[in-house]
């Protein structure tokens, strides 16, 4: 039979309305009755060999024989399907007396709903081969084959157990299993057949080959079987055009009869049967099982039920080895970021990181290139486009289709990429409005495709008649593609976008220290004038003695008046000398080439030197001092000349900016491997704004004020960088102006301490390493918060399992926690107690958070033994200002 495409009343294939043909295939019967009455009123043609007289407008229910099904159970069916929307298999008897000389009276059925009626489309249950066949062997694979997929690595292992499996029930000639790609191609990935069948594994089939409308109904009718191509079909009877009534809606139905020009495809392949089998995850058709036989074959009802409840095993099978496999290799590449992302800190940022991890960086999506673009910087891996083409890709999509944008042919539109061999690529916005972005690219990656048919047979100009011809050959062909990369998937996105949150924070990072470099910048000039005025002042002071002492000895022959000028001219060379040799002793620093000799040394020897050096402007300014030494010796490690300097320095200061018969304490006690010394006066005092510029080269605390004592402000500079050559730390502590200041200085008691502490070693690096841990059940959340952390200089510990907060805060010994309240199996409150007692946990503190922000919470962190409560999310202030209060 040959299909006539000039009578066919649409204009694509796509078009055709395969759901209502009014017509069936004729290995069945069809009886459609109103909802109502349950009175017949649409037969198959077929209906009058079956029965003698027309069952037109009698009750479906009279035709049945006292053996079916009990007619409350028929009636009961019928309300599930009209209720659920789905297909139902029942057995009817039918009544003999009813029925032609010969018929079958016991029938398989199926009954649907169809908008005004029920729908009942029988099957002889007489070509049932073997009744338990089908059952016990679906049985057996879910006890034998299912849990197999487990140990399945691959989708095409599963699914080549699925195509025999269809195949035993079937006993068809080949099946295959076909996968859709996102544009409705799709590829043969399982394949069992008879030997002397030719191969379709890994075909490669158009998405014309199964139009809209039939993928469409494949979603709902999951069973289809042409048992023969050259079967007559049976009209609906009364038709339409004798009725006027609505076309019947076969949707759901068994028997529905093909399209020609499907039914024309078949024969084309030199079949006379077929059966496909829908694969559907989440309502979207994931693949078909399509079955072919090269002679008329029939499949029982029950066994194509049977088939139908095995694609769904099937399809929730596939679909979780996929997102498994996709999983694995998300959990492989997280690992790879986490790699990454342990390594970025303040002395090794991300762009060092990167670069030097290139190859692990770029494996992780797969990729050939990578490029990070912002106003401030260009970091680029691998092979990548020209940045301003990229910038121009970027700008165009930013214009259209949006983003994250991916690309794996951009040949067809960007010809230039094909220069740079590079056919696909990702970008994923930072800051659209300011173009900052991250780019993944990958190379052109020429393959071989292996498809059936000849290229072009359809022409898309054609005439109707040509356009609807389904494919006329069916040889296995290969043809090289070439100008594609691999394509970019979710999972590539996913990750992407999981390594963009670590190049936001960098980019958020970069701008901020921009931002504060150039205020810096902008205060380091103003501190410099103010230094060389300073230093022109003070170099004149001198100065102006000595040029007019000069004066005097060239005209006074006087003894005394000679000695007493030449002693003035002495002192004011001697200042002149030591504002020279501390302005020497800062280069000499800063340039390296000051050498130390260490040795272990008894720390009150040390503060008495210094205390000698400086007695005389003591005892001149009436100072009085308390000196506390702890009762054991304690030892520092250190150049003896030059901590005495430090301490000098400091205690001078402190007597020069304290009023005389002030009072200045020093305390020394141990701190584990470090000696601590405090020094405090009750003197002038620090403004709170002014804390942190105190140990800054050019900067003198009110340098023009009345209250500014001379000097060029570079002492405590001088102090600093001795301190960080000695591996220790120094910071002060003021409540303001008026109220005195305290200095803290933090040295290693031996050689071994020494070089265990690296705090210091930095030239440039003058406080302590801060170690700051957060604790919260969210690993995301802990994960930005440490970058925050690091971006700021703090050495950071992120733990989301709170059960192993304590292992952790042993190990890391952290000086500042923040701990969730509400957490799994241990909340905020209980882990800080557990925390505390600690010996690990003196002088750190802790700050509980969460979202709420309430008086009760307020309470319950502070009786935990919080420091204070803070609302979620933490910022980057609110880390500082809690980790520096």
């Amino acid at each position: 039979m040959q299909t006539q495409n000039s009578s066919f009343s649409f204009q694509r294939c796509e078009d055709e309305p395969i759901h209502i043909p009014e017509t069936i295939q004729s290995y069945g019967f069809l009886i459609a009755f109103g909802k109502k009455t349950l009175d017949v009123s649409i037969v198959s043609e077929n209906i009058n060999n079956l029965f003698i007289d027309s069952i037109t407008g009698k009750a479906f229910l009279a035709l049945l024989s006292p053996e079916t099904d009990s007619k409350s159970f028929l009636t009961d069916t019928f309300e599930r399907v009209s209720k659920s929307n789905i297909r139902l298999p029942i057995k009817i008897r039918l009544k003999e007396k009813l029925l032609c000389e010969g018929a079958e009276a016991e029938y398989l059925a199926v009954v649907y709903n169809s908008g005004d009626h029920y729908v009942v489309e029988l099957e002889p249950a007489t070509e049932f081969r073997d009744t338990y066949s089908a059952e016990q062997f679906i049985k057996l694979y879910s006890m034998s084959v299912a849990p197999r997929f487990k140990e399945m690595s691959t989708l095409n292992e599963m699914a080549a157990e699925m195509v025999s499996t269809i195949r035993y029930l079937t006993n068809m000639d080949r099946v295959v299993l076909y996968k859709f790609n996102d544009d409705f191609s799709g590829k043969v990935i399982a394949e069992a057949k008879a030997d002397d069948m030719s191969s379709y594994q890994d075909l490669y089939f158009p998405a014309t080959d199964i139009p809209k409308q039939a993928r469409e109904l494949y979603k709902t009718n999951w069973v289809r079987l042409t048992p023969d191509t050259e079967l007559p079909a049976s009209e609906l009877i009364p038709s339409r055009e004798e009725t006027g009534r609505e076309p019947l809606d076969l949707t759901r139905s068994l028997l529905r009869r093909f399209s020609p020009v499907h039914l024309q495809y078949i024969r084309n392949q030199g079949l006379r049967a077929s059966f496909s089998v829908s694969l559907v995850t989440e309502g979207e058709l994931y693949g078909l099982i399509s079955c072919h036989h090269r002679e008329p074959c029939y499949i029982p009802q029950d066994v194509r039920l049977q088939c139908e409840n095995l694609s769904q095993l099937f399809s929730w099978h596939l679909r979780a080895k996929e997102e498994e496999i996709a999983r694995f290799k998300k959990e492989e590449t997280d690992k790879a970021v986490d790699l990454m992302l342990d390594k970025i800190g303040p002395s090794n940022p991300i762009g060092r990181v990167v670069k030097s991890g290139e190859k692990a960086f770029l494996d992780a999506l797969n990729s050939d290139g990578f490029l990070y673009f912002s106003q401030y910087e260009t970091i680029s891996l691998g092979n990548v486009l020209p940045i301003e083409l990229v910038k121009s890709i970027f700008t165009k999509v930013s214009h259209s289709c949006g983003f994250p944008y991916t690309n794996d042919h951009l040949y067809e539109e960007w010809p230039e990429a094909r220069e740079h061999g590079i056919a696909g690529i990702m970008i994923i916005p930072l800051f659209e409005k300011k173009r900052y972005f991250t780019a993944w690219f990958r190379k052109e990656t020429p393959r071989i495709q292996r498809w059936v048919g000849v290229e072009n047979e359809k022409d898309e100009d054609a005439p109707k008649e040509e356009r609807l011809k389904p494919r006329t050959s069916f040889a296995v062909n290969e043809r090289r593609i070439t100008g594609y990369s691999h394509a970019f998937d979710k999972a590539d996105i996913e990750t992407a976008n999981r390594l963009n949150r670590m190049f936001l924070v960098y980019a958020l990072d970069v701008q901020e220290k921009m931002h504060i470099s150039i205020q810096e910048l902008e205060r380091q000039d103003r501190y410099r004038n103010e230094f060389l005025a300073t230093l022109a002042h003070e170099l004149r002071n001198p100065l102006g003695p000595i040029t007019s002492g000069a004066s005097i000895l060239e005209s006074v022959d006087d003894e005394a008046t000679r000695k007493r000028v030449t002693a003035i001219i002495s002192r004011q060379a001697a200042y002149m000398s030591k504002l020279v040799n501390d302005l020497m002793d800062v280069s000499r620093i800063t340039q390296g080439k000051v050498k130390l000799e260490f040795e272990k040394l008894l720390i009150h020897e040390v503060i008495s030197q210094s205390l000698e050096m400086v007695d005389e402007h003591l005892t001149a300014k009436n100072h009085h001092i308390d000196v506390e030494y702890p009762k054991e010796h304690v030892t520092v490690y250190g150049d003896k000349a030059r901590l005495s300097q430090i301490f000098s320095n400091i205690i001078h200061n402190a007597a020069k900016y304290t009023e005389d018969g002030g009072h200045i304490r020093i305390l020394v006690r141990g701190e584990g491997s470090l000696v601590v010394v405090e020094i405090a006066d009750n003197g002038m005092g620090i403004p709170q704004e002014r804390l942190g510029d105190v140990f800054n080269m050019f900067t003198q605390i009110e340098a023009h004020s009345t209250h500014t004592k001379g000097g060029l402000g570079i002492g405590l500079t001088l102090v600093s960088k001795l301190v960080a050559l000695h591996h220790g730390d120094i910071r002060v502590e003021s409540e303001g102006t008026g109220k005195g200041s305290t200095f803290f200085i933090r040295l290693p008691i031996s050689r071994i301490a020494y070089d265990e502490t690296t705090v210091g070693s930095d030239e440039d690096e003058v406080t302590l390493e801060t170690r700051v841990m957060f604790v919260d059940d969210n690993a995301d959340l802990v994960d930005t918060y440490c970058m925050l952390a690091e971006s700021m200089g703090y050495k950071t510990k992120g733990v989301s399992d709170p059960t192993k907060a304590l292992e952790t805060f042993r190990a890391f010994r952290p000086n500042c926690v923040f701990l969730d309240i509400g957490m799994p199996g241990i909340d905020g409150y209980e882990l800080c107690k557990v925390l505390k007692i600690q010996p690990e946990a003196y002088q750190v503190k802790f700050y509980s958070q969460s979202g709420w922000g309430s008086d009760r919470y307020l309470e319950d962190s502070k009786n935990a033994g919080f420091e204070k409560h803070l609302v979620k999310p933490l910022t980057k202030d609110v880390i500082k200002s809690a980790v520096e209060s």
